[in-house]
């Protein structure tokens, strides 16, 4: 027993000291002061929000809509690795304190973007509501009973092989979630227990069905590595990861765009550099979701025209930083070194397709605006873009591929 606790107690530290060595990269000076920035900003929005808030905005299920899908989304962190399925399939039935040491690492850890997201419909739930601040604690307590009961429903289903029952899992926590969120919310307590009832016939269904199954150790294990990578993902935009693993997808019918680059020696990089972008889901997929949600974001909640231009540069600029390790893509490659082509092309090359694709978003988002007929917040937009992307980011580029290169 003692021997299962510190494989616990080595991993937890050792996933504690990594998160550590690569949040001290990603929690940088400049991501702080946007971070800063933004935190204002919202706030301030926020406030001016709730002053001017529609009557039948419909408050009471947005709140039930986002905390369910918080609630759903729960998971276990077991920290397991691949050797695992054959140095600890021996002892499987003695690993029982390190599961549950992991569930209770999973529901603290888990706690804090819920109650994150609690604080900040405190003031909306009041102003809808009329409860005393007092009854918050209330409310906090059932989110942690929702939150538990999330947790030992799914580590239950991963017992199962069955793809059906996985999706119907999720479905129906949500439902439950949802309808137990909006209840609590609006006092109706016999529906409450209602709820609760259906909650706990279907945490004993799947206890007891879990009991005549196996551990699934290559689901688990799947799971874990899953979750480590998208965690290097996110750090691989701020410094370099050794373990992360390259996803790419074939993304046949972009291929056109890739034609679009004359075939010439000095163009090799240039080619490499859009080949590497468009096929990578880290660069693609990060520039795709970044100029979604600044349009969503545009299109639906700004309401003044200066805001929309401040968006369109703070969309620019993030999406530039966050595109920098696209530059260092085939450093561990040799090959490209024998290419007889200069070192300055490959910078260049770099640059020249970072640009065209800053250029692409602030044209789309511009456009977005235009939508709303912000007229002068869409040519501020545009020039203060053009003005990041031609005259402050080249500068601050050169600095940081330097330090990438030194």
């Amino acid at each position: 027993m003692n021997s299962i606790r510190s494989i616990w107690q080595s991993r937890l530290e050792d996933h504690i000291k990594e998160s550590r060595s690569y949040l001290k990269y990603m929690l940088n000076d400049h991501l702080m002061i946007v971070l800063i920035f933004l935190f204002a900003g919202g706030a301030t929005w926020y406030s001016g929000w709730l002053k001017t808030m529609p009557e039948n905005f419909p408050s009471y299920l947005v709140m039930a809509l986002l905390l369910a899908l918080i609630l759903s989304s729960s998971y276990v962190r077991t920290f397991l690795k691949e050797p695992d399925f054959v140095f600890l399939l021996p002892i499987e039935a003695k690993m029982e304190p390190y599961l549950k040491n992991a569930f209770r690492y999973s529901f603290v850890s888990q706690l804090f973007f819920l109650v994150a997201v609690s604080i900040i419909f405190i003031p909306l739930y009041i102003k809808v509501s009329g409860k005393p601040f007092s009854f918050l604690l209330f409310l906090l307590v059932q989110l942690l009973i929702y939150k538990w009961w999330n947790l030992a429903v799914e580590w239950r289903v991963t017992y199962f092989n069955d793809s059906t029952m996985i999706i119907l899992d999720k479905i129906g926590r949500f439902a439950i979630n949802f309808a137990g969120v909006y209840v609590v919310l609006r006092s109706l307590y016999v529906y409450s227990i209602i709820v609760y009832v259906i909650m706990a016939a279907v945490l004993i269904w799947f206890t007891a069905r879990a009991k005549k199954k196996s551990f699934k150790w290559e689901r688990h294990i799947a799971n874990e590595i899953q979750r480590k990578q998208r965690f290097y993902r996110i750090a691989n935009l701020f410094t370099d990861v050794p373990h992360l693993r390259k996803q790419a997808k074939r993304r046949k019918y972009m291929d056109w765009m890739l034609k679009l680059i004359p075939y010439e020696q000095n163009k090799t990089f240039q080619y490499m550099y859009a080949r590497a972008f468009i096929r990578s889901n880290d660069y693609f997929g990060l520039a795709i979701r970044l100029t979604v949600i600044s349009a969503l974001i545009i299109l639906y909640f700004s309401a003044n025209q200066w805001i929309t231009a401040g968006l369109i540069a703070f969309a620019v600029f993030l999406t530039g930083i966050q595109l920098t390790p696209l530059y260092g893509h085939f450093s561990q490659l040799s090959l490209p070194e024998l290419y007889p082509v200069k070192k300055e092309r490959k910078a260049s090359s770099f640059f020249t397709l970072l640009k065209s694709i800053l250029i692409i978003q602030a044209a789309l988002l511009v456009l977005i605006s235009l939508f709303k007929m912000q007229w002068a917040g869409s040519l501020a937009g545009m020039v203060a873009s053009l003005l990041l992307i031609f005259g402050i980011l080249p500068p601050y580029f050169s600095r940081r591929l330097k330090k990438m290169n030194g």
